[in-house]
């Protein structure tokens, strides 16, 4: 059997290929952040270019009632959430606003699938051009994009690039805590990477325990305990 392979795989596997063969045995725990969820959200609604505080400051009271009904996180939480949003609102505003040319007019969380290729994902936003773009609510870094975003981005050029029959050659990154959308190049190295990547998940899945990489984030992983066991078992038969 050969497996199908996510994109959201892809960006498990960078960051520990283990976490992928604990994902494909049921074993990694759901965890739902409602800073990372309202984040998300707010991007994903974004419909104006003007007044776009406001515009932003509408969304999120919106966002603070529906959030629990749609996802399993408290309501607590989101406004907690909500509340640490509002003193940074401003600031994502003013840097957001040159940059709004870039993602509207848009198409959210888009699917996306190819049986040739193996790959499906869930894009979160098809921009301006059909340019892909995806949204992350962590911290961005000095310059460019992380390696992990690029990568992620190149499997999702692979999949619009067959349905648009044409290379998609650059991509968005989107870091909403500092109001930053940043371009990215997608070249022909990132997608066969990406596609290299895609065979080694499809062994994972199939059984085989990948080595834990030097530079795995051990220390902040909510399966270390589980990967310590299982490395210990693994030692005893081998």
């Amino acid at each position: 059997m050969t497996h199908n392979v996510r994109i959201s795989e892809i960006g498990l596997y960078l960051r520990c290929p283990r976490l992928v063969y604990f994902e494909s045995l049921g074993s990694m725990p759901v965890e739902n952040d409602a800073r990372q969820i309202l984040l998300r959200n707010l991007m994903l609604s974004i419909s104006q270019k003007n007044d776009l505080e406001d515009h932003l400051r509408e969304i999120a009271s919106r966002l603070e009632e529906e959030l629990p009904v749609i996802y399993e996180v408290g309501p607590g939480d989101v406004s907690s959430a909500c509340r640490e949003l509002e003193e940074e609102i401003a600031g994502i505003a003013q840097k957001l606003t040159g940059n709004l040319d870039l993602l509207l007019p848009y198409e959210a969380e888009v699917d996306l699938h190819s049986e040739k290729l193996g790959l499906s994902g869930r894009l979160d936003r098809l921009a301006a051009g059909g340019v892909p773009s995806i949204i992350r609510t962590g911290k961005a870094p000095t310059e460019g994009v992380w390696k992990r975003d690029r990568l992620i981005l190149a499997g999702y050029s692979l999949l619009l690039a067959e349905m648009k029959s044409r290379h998609i050659d650059c991509g968005l990154v989107e870091y909403p805590r500092q109001g930053l959308v940043r371009s990215v190049e997608i070249h022909s190295v990132d997608r066969a990477r990406v596609l290299r990547i895609r065979d080694r998940i499809r062994l994972i899945k199939e059984g085989q325990l990948p080595d834990r990489p030097e530079n795995a984030p051990c220390k902040s992983c909510r399966m270390t305990e589980t990967c310590q066991t299982r490395h210990s078992l693994a030692s005893k038969f081998f």
